[in-house]
């Protein structure tokens, strides 16, 4: 009889504390992921200053009357823009930085994400008028979009490569939001390594790490895609503690997590905050959960 495989183990610390609470026991802290809860509750009771913010509004977007940019992707940049309010720091020099996170956030991304892979783009603002904390402003986008591409024609060319294979590439290919010809999209990209990571910590492969690769063909004008998948080891449950609760919550909260053995399911700890929301703390989140390997 073949000896059953030992798989590596995540410890569970779940930990509610009341602001009065200094200290945790220590080998607990050493646990828990820094900084500690009670760390950072520490930290609150002597907050610094807030410093000085402003609410900047983009109020006006120009173009470069030659841009190529399609009217219609104008109006998603504009629109977009002049929905957001950015907040920034006053003492920082938060006009020039605002106009790079624009550039690269508000107008690179939406082109990559309609085809437009190497899309250039500058932005420069100009104060138009102050009220109080809040600064409007004018965006003048200057755009090189260049080649708009498809995702790859050839299904081969758009695969799961993994060593071993964890999932069956059937299920893994699913998970990838992108189909041969359609416009190749940056956040379908991001939206596929989102769906990979969360496929296979629900199996214990918490540590597991997609890496896309992409070939570009410019006289096909299509980009294949290629994820090749570090797995990293299948964990399984270890200890499980609970504190900041009294015996009989402790052993209520117990029932809806995984038991030690079980092979560790990411999903489970947020199904056990959803389960057993009346009974926690008001502010309860993931934060509290904290998970060390073979702790």
């Amino acid at each position: 009889m073949l000896a059953r495989r030992l798989l590596p183990v995540l410890s569970l610390f779940v930990v509610f504390l009341p602001s009065a609470m200094a200290q945790l026991p220590k080998r607990v802290e050493r646990c828990l992921p820094y900084p500690t809860l009670v760390q950072e509750i520490r930290e609150m009771q002597t907050p610094e200053p807030e410093p000085s913010q402003v609410s900047v509004h983009v109020t006006r977007v120009e173009y470069y009357p030659e841009d190529g940019i399609p009217a219609s992707v104008r109006e998603v940049i504009s629109t977009q823009l002049r929905s957001e309010v950015f907040e920034r720091y006053a003492s920082t020099p938060y006009l020039q930085e605002l106009a790079e996170e624009i550039a690269e956030v508000g107008v690179i991304g939406v082109l990559q994400n309609r085809g437009y892979f190497r899309a250039r783009a500058t932005a420069k603002l100009t104060a138009l008028g102050s009220r109080g904390g809040d600064l409007d402003v004018a965006a003048a986008i200057n755009v090189t979009p260049g080649t708009q591409y498809r995702t790859g024609r050839c299904d081969s060319k758009l695969r799961i490569v993994t060593f071993p294979l964890g999932l069956s590439a059937e299920l893994l290919r699913g998970l990838i939001p992108l189909q041969r010809g359609e416009l190749f999209s940056a956040e379908k990209v991001r939206m596929g390594m989102e769906h990979l990571s969360r496929a296979y910590s629900r199996k214990g492969y918490v540590d597991m790490v997609p890496e896309p690769k992409t070939a570009i063909d410019d006289v096909l004008q299509t980009i294949d895609l290629v994820f090749r998948i570090d797995q990293g080891p299948q964990y399984s449950v270890g200890s499980i503690e609970i504190l900041g609760m009294n015996t009989v919550m402790r052993a209520k909260l117990l029932e809806s997590l995984p038991k030690p053995g079980e092979v560790f399911d990411e999903a489970r700890l947020e199904e056990f905050l959803t389960v057993n929301r009346a009974i926690l703390p008001s502010d309860a989140s993931r934060d509290d959960v904290g998970i060390r390997p073979g702790c």
